[in-house]
């Protein structure tokens, strides 16, 4: 495996690190050479209904891979499931997983029932822990748990298992296995053209850059534990799709990490609006992404709206669905105005379009 060299565009939209020490990520380069140019496609059957029509990566598909319409949460059995024998006396749970499609850079939402009331629950996916917390409007007797986790953007193939484990409210340990069986992605590759200081950043922002990296950082790392949310968001602008999430970008020639969001063809000025309720947890300029506000929606998943040219939020305010939280820009590195839609699973990025699909929401089933 190849290491390529990790972006500082990181440091404001994605993954933060500093740009002081930006030695390699750990994107992987196909076995054999420079890795192959992407072609863009359109793919409307693999990730579910998209809201724009562009030139799309197209998730890949094995030759065994189900044609079943039926959505990848209902299709566990044509991705291999297995559910181990449970151990003596471990109460069972029931567990339902919710996504687009099992490849990389599309998150899961997990759906835990239980016969009983619990005292915890919690999760592993893919070397990670996955956080539950209770659903709201719980039936008598028994008890939903949900969360999210997600296939990181450098994830190769590979059968993944879901470790759900926890004790109920009698002190019982309760338990369940599943196993996701995660395809190959293939994504587009960008060229773009940006000032000289947006690229090899000068000395004197060195230390900028630092202080929002550690402020970044403690902002993903942080966790409200509150339901999540029953309804689709909703797109910040109308306007069209122009860079698709996870692109291959190379600036001045240099190449740099995938892109960690989409863009959205909005002229200066146009109103964005939250895409769903929660608290703004950053709003002020950052170098790379401009003016930029971070919005919590809870669970460990955020939104993020970047490039304004105005902010019209607060940071810390509590804002719903739908609100304006500032005007589209150009600051930051940009080659014109536009609106960068980010989300992200803690410091994670993934496709903010799937926020979009109803499949991942209990209201949309």
């Amino acid at each position: 495996m190849e290491l390529l060299p990790d972006c500082p565009t990181y440091g404001g939209i994605g993954i933060p690190h500093s740009a002081a020490a930006c030695n390699g990520s750990r994107r992987a380069r196909p076995a054999g050479g420079a890795p192959a140019s992407a072609r863009p496609r359109r793919d409307r059957a693999a990730a579910g209904k998209y809201h724009s029509r562009v030139l799309r990566p197209r998730p890949a598909r094995s030759s065994a891979a189900s044609k079943s319409p039926r959505p990848a949460w209902l299709a566990l059995a044509a991705c291999g499931v297995a559910t181990p024998a449970l151990a003596a006396g471990l109460l069972p749970l029931g567990v339902e997983l919710r996504a687009r499609a099992f490849v990389p850079g599309e998150p899961l939402r997990i759906e835990v029932t239980a016969p009983e009331p619990l005292a915890h629950v919690e999760g592993a996916f893919l070397g990670r822990h996955v956080s539950l917390v209770r659903a709201a409007g719980q039936a008598t007797g028994g008890e939903r748990w949900s969360g999210w986790t997600m296939i990181a953007l450098d994830q190769p193939p590979v059968v993944g298992v879901l470790e759900i484990q926890g004790r109920s409210a009698a002190g019982r340990p309760v338990g369940a296995t599943r196993a996701v069986t995660v395809g190959a992605a293939s994504f587009p590759r960008e060229t773009l053209s940006v000032a000289p200081s947006y690229v090899e950043p000068p000395p004197a922002v060195v230390a900028r850059l630092e202080r929002e990296r550690r402020k970044l950082e403690a902002v993903y790392r942080s966790r409200r534990a509150v339901p999540l949310p029953e309804h689709v968001f909703l797109r910040p602008v109308p306007g069209e799709l122009t860079s698709v999430f996870g692109t291959e970008r190379i600036y001045n020639g240099q190449r740099r990490s995938p892109h960690p969001g989409i863009d959205l063809r909005a002229a200066s000025g146009t109103a964005v609006r939250c895409s769903g309720a929660g608290r703004a947890v950053l709003a002020e300029e950052l170098y790379y992404s401009g003016n930029t506000v971070i919005v919590d929606h809870g669970a460990g998943l955020f939104t993020i709206y970047a490039h304004l040219s105005v902010i019209s939020v607060k940071e810390g305010a509590e804002v719903s669905a739908g609100q304006l939280i500032g005007s589209s820009g150009a600051t930051g590195r940009v080659t014109g105005p536009h609106l960068h839609w980010g989300a992200k699973l803690g410091e994670l990025p993934f496709d903010p379009e799937a926020l979009l699909d109803e499949r991942l929401f209990a209201a949309g089933r």
